[in-house]
């Protein structure tokens, strides 16, 4: 049935410009121009997003050279760490060091970035785990089983993810990973590396809590579309995939008040 004029004269659309990028594995002070698209950025993106492995080896140096090179965005931006990052062996270090230049850490949390329009932006993160995707995605190497340590660290990093995306309001909601929660933007990676890539209970999760995208890196031979079984957008953003920043414009009909909104089913990806 159509929707009333009250109805329709409800809805607003919110417009949010999101730069993604992962997998810089940054060594050691870069240039803005090592990373093509970022110093202009801010003409063109509302919030930068780093899916993770900021540095190579997790050392504090390659960790405040990271800082600096994202801080020329000009931006707010937002990262999640990946499993070269974890290598530190002073993660709080390594973290306040980011946090030091203006990069947000998030590590099983949420957080929520207003836009000068009024537009909250609200992303959640973690870094994710390995594992496989046995059975909602067909066959891997390895069963998620084989290996008792990493299940259990799959578990944990799934019930950080979905405890995250439960705290947010907020108009357009992200989920950002360092490792994949679908095959399908896996591209040409190989089958026996699956199990180091990502694993499925990342998208169930994903697929019950429906955020508007997803964001991960780490395969880098992988593709930058891709979907979770339910349908939720993903992208692929490390740096070896896209070549540069990543841009993209989502686009969310908002119904209602800003302070209690009710979704409505027109979201675009440009």
């Amino acid at each position: 049935m159509p929707a009333s004029v009250d109805q329709v004269s409800a809805q607003h659309i919110v417009r949010v410009r999101i730069a993604a990028i992962g997998d810089l594995h940054l060594r050691g002070r870069e240039e803005p121009s090592a990373i093509p698209g970022l110093s202009a950025l801010a003409e063109h993106a509302d919030l930068l997003v780093v899916a993770g492995d900021l540095t190579e080896n997790g050392r504090l140096l390659e960790a405040e050279a990271a800082g600096e090179l994202l801080a020329a965005a000009r931006l707010p931006v937002v990262a999640v760490l990946g499993n070269h990052d974890l290598r530190s062996l002073r993660r709080v270090a390594f973290r306040r060091t980011l946090e030091h230049s203006g990069v947000e850490v998030l590590d099983g949390c949420a957080t929520v970035v207003r836009l000068p329009n009024g537009t909250r932006v609200g992303i959640a993160g973690t870094a994710g785990s390995g594992g496989g995707f046995w059975p909602y995605e067909g066959p891997t190497a390895i069963h998620v089983r084989t290996f008792k340590r990493l299940a259990i660290r799959a578990r944990r990093e799934c019930e950080s993810l979905e405890r995250a995306l439960l705290s947010l309001d907020a108009d357009v909601r992200i989920a950002m990973l360092h490792f994949a929660p679908t095959t399908t933007t896996l591209g040409r990676e190989p089958l026996a590396k699956y199990w180091m890539l990502g694993n499925c209970e990342l998208g169930v999760v994903l697929d019950r809590r429906s955020p508007d995208v997803v964001i991960h890196g780490h395969a880098h031979l992988g593709t930058l579309r891709g979907r979770t079984p339910g349908g939720v957008p993903v992208r692929n953003v490390a740096l070896p995939v896209v070549g540069r920043i990543h841009l993209e414009v989502l686009e969310r009909a908002i119904k209602g008040h800003a302070r209690a909104l009710e979704r409505v089913p027109l979201v675009r990806w440009r």
